[in-house]
């Protein structure tokens, strides 16, 4: 069965239709609107079975809309959402049939699913439909889609049609629409945050990054394939007579709305859908060189060479001499320099790597020639090659020439650890109202970043970016009891706005914030 959404709130209509297992009701999701003039043309269209519909809608409320549409589909059903289930729109729903009533503010998913489910037995019933037949012609349909992505991306089918690629093809003909194609890479930043996602939240994140995506771009959007392992999905888009797709709109509209960080590589362009999986690896290799650029979260263009520049082998033989002739400091500014030595343009950042791990292993030859022992665990090529940007794997090799130039200080690692440690703690402390960057302390420290995550970790029993929120969720417990505002205390500690905000005080709290001002409040008047 057919089921539309009408929901001004992108939020809200994001959450109903990645959290409803509608493929297990039966249902399918056919279209969203949001606005009652949308809604129209979108039902008159579809003609959806079950259609969940907010009051409070631009240009036609709810009820005006189903009593224009209701005439179009006599079977149709129909579920109000609503703020507050006033007398008045209970006496005209029932007037026109409604099936349920849904409280949005304290609406649960799992009564969502128990109305829906419901409500599709008593349709099928009264419709004498069999289940298996229904499941079989609604929910499964995007399943199918996806595996037919799926298994095209992994190769299956390899640009011959098949009989049975075309078969399977037969309901999707879209895509062989005239017009061009793009192929997108699309990864979560998670190098941010020192704490790794589970794989359940990825999938959970994709899902939703599909809706959005879907929202943002109707029409063009062909689908998504995860990457669970590498944090990345696969996307397919098609834009028709040359019609642009902005790809930094999911990137803002991502962060704004989940709180995460995308970066997204753009293949170029193709008019042979066939061609999906050349392109999809190049888009792969435009990516990778988010480890060069760091800060960059849009990636079009060449991809990076196969080869390294003549430049890079000077580089390369200039600082091994160096360190060989134990000219640690010449050494260190030999390596800060090579940034600008190494590109654009870029080499395959495994390239890179294999350079750094030469340089890596040098130190530990020194190391042990000279008795100046490297810290256990701290410089070993599983941290270099944990290292995801160039940066980093600056800062890790820069903190093994300081070692070697002052064994007796950096002998006494306990001292250390302790001294980063706390110099991390005492930054975090005095710059609440800023963004607050593990990349950044640790460049100021000249250490690791992937060490100094560890060791604080390590030291305090709680991962860094949960010592930041905690920082700002204290200060903001402050700003609350002043008797600032949510929103000004929002932006004052520098999220991009309240949701992001209430997300992170209930992370650590586990309540909202408003809540807690409200608990606060009535202590005080007690």
């Amino acid at each position: 069965m057919k089921v539309m959404i009408i929901e001004d709130d992108m939020l809200v209509r994001m959450g109903i239709k990645s959290l409803i297992p509608w493929s297990e009701l039966g249902l399918e999701v056919v279209c969203e609107a949001r606005d009652g003039a949308e809604a129209v043309e979108l039902y008159e269209k579809f003609l959806p079975e079950i259609a969940l519909v907010d009051i409070l809608l631009p240009k036609m409320n709810g009820l005006d809309f189903i009593e224009k549409v209701k005439p179009l589909n006599p079977r149709g059903e129909f579920i109000i959402l609503t703020c507050n289930q006033d007398f008045e729109t209970v006496r005209q729903s029932l007037r026109l049939g409604v099936h349920d009533f849904i409280v949005k503010s304290t609406m649960e998913i799992e009564e969502l699913q128990r109305i829906l489910k419901q409500l599709t037995d008593k349709m099928k019933t009264k419709m004498s439909y069999p289940q298996e037949e229904a499941a079989s012609e609604t929910g499964s349909r995007s399943i199918r889609k996806a595996g037919l992505l799926r298994d095209w991306l992994h190769g299956l089918y390899n640009g011959a049609e098949t009989e049975d690629f075309a078969e399977r093809l037969g309901e999707f003909k879209y895509f062989l629409e005239e017009g061009q194609y793009q192929a997108w890479a699309v990864a979560l930043d998670v190098s941010r945050s020192d704490s790794m996602l589970t794989s359940q939240e990825v999938v959970k994140i994709g899902h939703s990054i599909d809706h959005m995506a879907a929202e943002l771009y109707r029409g063009k959007l062909i689908g998504f394939v995860e990457n669970i392992k590498d944090n990345r999905w696969h996307v397919l888009l098609r834009s028709g007579n040359g019609i642009e797709i902005d790809p930094e709109l999911l990137i803002d509209s991502v962060s704004q709305y989940l709180g995460h960080s995308l970066s997204i590589a753009v293949s170029d362009r193709f008019t042979d859908w066939r061609d999906w999986i050349e392109y999809d690896r190049m888009a792969g290799e435009l990516l990778s060189l988010k480890y060069y650029r760091e800060d960059d979260h849009l990636f079009q263009g060449e991809p990076p060479e196969s080869t390294l520049s003549d430049a890079m082998f000077v580089w390369k033989k200039s600082i091994m001499n160096k360190l060989s002739g134990y000219l640690f400091e010449q050494a260190e500014d030999q390596l800060a320099d090579l940034k600008r030595v190494i590109g654009p343009p870029y080499p395959k950042p495994t390239l890179t790597y294999n350079v750094l791990e030469d340089v890596l292993f040098q130190l530990k030859q020194i190391s042990e020639m000279t008795g100046r022992s490297l810290p256990e665990g701290q410089f070993q090529r599983t941290e270099l090659l944990n290292c995801v940007s160039l940066s980093q794997a600056v800062h890790l090799l820069s903190s093994a020439i300081q070692v070697l130039q002052d064994p007796i200080a950096r002998e006494k690692s306990g001292h250390e650890r302790k001294k980063f440690v706390d110099a991390t703690e005492l930054f975090i402390q005095e710059h609440r109202f800023e963004d607050i960057s593990l990349n950044g302390i640790a460049a100021h420290l000249k250490i690791s970043p992937v060490y100094l995550s560890r060791i604080y970790k390590e030291e305090k029993g709680i991962s860094f970016s949960n010592a930041v929120l905690t920082a700002k969720v204290e200060q903001a417990e402050t700003m609350i009891r002043s008797g600032m505002t949510l929103t000004e205390i929002s932006d004052k500690l520098g999220y991009l706005n309240l949701s992001s905000f209430t997300r992170m005080f209930k992370k650590i709290k586990g309540i909202a914030p408003s809540y807690y001002a409200e608990t606060e409040s009535e202590t005080e008047s007690r």
